[in-house]
């Protein structure tokens, strides 16, 4: 890495994907001299999702490594922050907004990441990947961005685009994730170093935020279609709360489904089990079609053919069978649907609890 000879970096960071991208960077020679994380307790204590120990990586590369006070940091991080008067900060996987006493300790600055389907400044707050899988999107735009004290607000500095597949999950987003970070970070670190690098300011009165996300969020409602339950499931898997029913008052995990057809038991009800097979895997109906569930976790439930999943509260749907009088043909809506937005939701910032 062609950086200055006294340049000193701080990585920020408690989750397996930044930690992987810590890695890569060492085997670069970025001139790492501190690493800041929390310990499992901490970790366990805030619910951090996808959590990983550093201390392996600290003792292999003989590199300090930092457990603040609190996981939001203190004066008394605050001050340690400023004794080290490094040059710059990278926080990578860490789920909380650092404070701007921090962040101005070092000489340029702090860097951190986000994006969404549609490209900062659109897309801030809360989940952004999560909520990309929920919505159906196809694409997501991952900006490497200075850090401030507004959410998601500083400047651009790069950024990638990857495809969202039928076929991704959570898990899978964060690979690609993870590979845009190494690529953008190696990009980037040296000409920033060298007061090189031009940043790109974001426009505020373009800015939308995405709304906090719970573990309950995971609960699935059968009343809505067969690509929207699919789209909840592999949002919240794990690392994450994961996707949820119930059955008989008992709980349900369901870890992992697949779309599976909309012409086999076209008649059952919504969230009735329609077939158990041989492996385990069960097909559950949905309002459009059915569901294959290939992966759940109960403590004594297990499926059987006619058990009903509930839906608790109300299904999004608007053309359920209840509502499809109202619905217009097809060869007549055509003008109509021509165009589409995309919605603005409530700021909020970060948190460990999205789901």
């Amino acid at each position: 890495m062609n950086v200055p000879s006294d340049s000193s970096i701080v990585y920020v960071g408690c989750t397996a994907p930044a930690r992987d991208v810590l890695e890569t960077l060492l085997e670069h020679d970025a001139p790492i001299t501190e690493i800041v994380s929390i310990d499992p307790e901490m970790a366990s204590t805030h619910g951090v999702c996808g959590y990983a120990s550093f201390a392996d990586v600290a003792d292999e590369h003989d590199i300090p490594i930092y457990y603040p006070s609190t996981y939001s940091m203190n004066d008394e991080d605050v001050a340690h922050f400023r004794d080290l008067d490094t040059d710059l900060l990278i926080v990578n996987g860490w789920q909380r907004l650092i404070p701007e006493a921090v962040l101005k300790t070092a000489t340029y600055g702090a860097l951190g990441n986000h994006g969404s389907a549609f490209g900062l400044p659109k897309g801030r707050g809360r989940s952004p990947l999560n909520w990309s899988l929920i919505e159906d999107r196809d694409r997501f735009l991952l900006s490497v961005i200075t850090l401030d004290p507004g959410a998601d607000s500083g400047d651009i500095v790069t950024t990638r685009k990857f495809d969202i597949t039928d076929h991704d999950t959570i898990e899978t987003l964060y690979y690609k994730v993870t590979m845009c970070m190494k690529e953008m970070l190696l990009e980037v670190v040296g000409p920033i170093l060298r007061e090189e690098q031009e940043f790109e300011t974001q426009r505020e009165d373009e800015a939308t935020y995405y709304p906090k996300r719970n573990p309950e969020d995971g609960e699935i409602h059968w009343g809505n279609g067969t690509e929207e339950v699919y789209n909840l499931v592999r949002a919240v898997a794990d690392p994450y709360p994961g996707a949820f029913t119930f059955a008989d008052g008992e709980r349900v995990m369901i870890w992992d489904a697949t779309p599976f057809s909309s012409d086999l038991e076209p008649m059952a009800e919504a969230g009735t089990i329609v077939e158990v097979f041989w492996t385990g895997d069960f097909v559950v109906a949905t309002a459009d079609g059915t569901l294959l569930v290939t992966e759940y976790e109960a403590d004594s439930w297990a499926p059987t053919v006619g058990a009903t999943f509930e839906s608790r509260g109300d299904h999004d749907r608007v053309d359920s069978v209840e509502h499809q009088h109202n619905l217009t043909s097809s060869s007549s809506s055509s003008d109509s649907n021509s165009n589409s937005t995309a919605p603005s939701n409530a700021n909020a910032p970060e948190t460990d609890v999205d789901a």
